[in-house]
């Protein structure tokens, strides 16, 4: 597969087509909104969606962990979709299986009671951390004083090409103090953002991470919560 790397805040940062982030110097490796039990949740209210969107998540989390071999796990956020059902079990089994830490920053999906967590052996943190020059939260778009890195917004573009081709490609985007991470779970839906000019943004494809920066303009993202 083909990472992209970046430098963020004098900080070298790696990009993987998974749509994770990994901090090397550190040995962090960062996803965002995995959305864990979305299709249990909803199958709950009659809508017929079908299995697998979990399993699929956690593999490819699984080939990520292998790859690099972190000391820390960091997820920004939106980890289970909402209360409690059958999906949890599964995905404690995994952690139970962990050797990295995983510490979850919370955010606004993840409304479970805290003994689910620190059953599962995940570290509840506060609503950010900070490390270095950057400021990890859910809400990439927050003003918290040092370079914020975040999710929640499921960024996205579409590229054009010639006789109409449209493709819609989540991706990372990084403006002048924040910087947005592509949802890791699958299922999650796409946010279009318009980046201005100066500011740089890496689509996703299933092998790759490309820098598409210089075919895009516009508008910065929405500050709209979802």
């Amino acid at each position: 597969m083909l990472t992209a790397e970046i430098d963020i805040a004098g900080e070298r940062l790696l990009l993987h087509p998974h749509r994770a982030l990994y901090w090397p110097r550190l040995r962090w490796l960062v996803v965002s909104d995995l959305h864990l039990g979305k299709a249990a949740h909803l199958r709950k209210g009659g809508l017929a969606l079908p299995e697998g969107h979990d399993a699929h998540t956690l593999q490819r989390l699984d080939g990520l962990l292998a790859a690099f071999k972190p000391e820390r796990l960091i997820i920004l956020g939106d980890l289970f979709h909402s209360s409690h059902n059958s999906a949890w079990a599964p995905f404690a089994e995994w952690c139970a299986q962990q050797q990295e830490a995983i510490h979850l920053v919370p955010g606004n999906h993840d409304v479970l009671a805290d003994r689910r967590y620190a059953e599962a052996g995940i570290r509840v943190c506060d609503e950010s951390v900070e490390e270095g020059p950057f400021v990890f939260t859910h809400d990439g778009t927050a003003d918290l004083g040092g370079y914020v890195l975040g999710g929640h917004l499921h960024p996205g573009v579409v590229l054009k090409g010639m006789g109409r081709q449209r493709l819609r490609l989540p991706c990372f985007w990084f403006g002048a103090r924040n910087g947005l991470l592509p949802a890791f779970g699958m299922g999650t839906g796409l946010h279009l953002i318009e980046p201005l000019p100066g500011e740089r943004v890496h689509a996703c494809t299933d092998q790759a991470v490309l820098d598409v920066s210089g075919a895009l303009a516009g508008h910065s993202p929405s500050r709209r919560t979802k």
